[in-house]
């Protein structure tokens, strides 16, 4: 990545601070913005969960079960950039090939009730992907819409 700039994050991706500055009726950052400044080429920050981006991780549920578990990351958004998912924690990254195709996936994020699922065609394969809500129309826009990839 070169990174000549510094990402931010998106109006999603909301800290305790952005509540607290919410409830006090300061104004915030709006999707509408966020992909405008996109398009500028300002770099972004999604938090997300996947299981399967970079691989999946498995653990175990007993009798020698195993399941793979959603991980916490981040999706950096940049123009000309190829988009990265990053975990949370444990230091997992892939960078993501395109073209790329996004598609709703039914169903509720466990534990997440403002998040939305996608699945992701990529270059490489197809991956789950969950997001805000708020950011669902800034990743449909970079992602997804089919005839426009990036």
């Amino acid at each position: 990545m070169t990174g000549s700039r510094a990402e931010r994050r998106s109006a999603g991706s909301e800290t305790v601070l952005d509540v607290l500055l919410r409830w006090t009726w300061i104004r915030r950052r709006t999707p509408a913005r966020d992909i405008a400044d996109f398009d500028g080429g300002q770099p972004l920050r999604v938090v997300g969960f996947t299981q399967s981006i970079g691989g999946k991780a498995r653990v175990s549920v007993g009798k020698g079960k195993q399941i793979a578990r959603l991980r916490q990351g981040y999706l950096r958004l940049a123009v000309g950039e190829p988009p990265v998912w990053k975990d949370a924690r444990g230091g997992r990254s892939a960078t993501l090939q395109a073209p790329f195709g996004l598609k709703p996936a039914g169903g509720k994020v466990r534990l997440a009730p403002k998040f939305e699922r996608y699945e992701l065609v990529t270059g490489a394969g197809t991956y789950d992907l969950a997001v805000p809500k708020k950011d669902g129309e800034l990743v449909r826009h970079v992602l997804g819409g089919g005839e426009r990839t990036r």
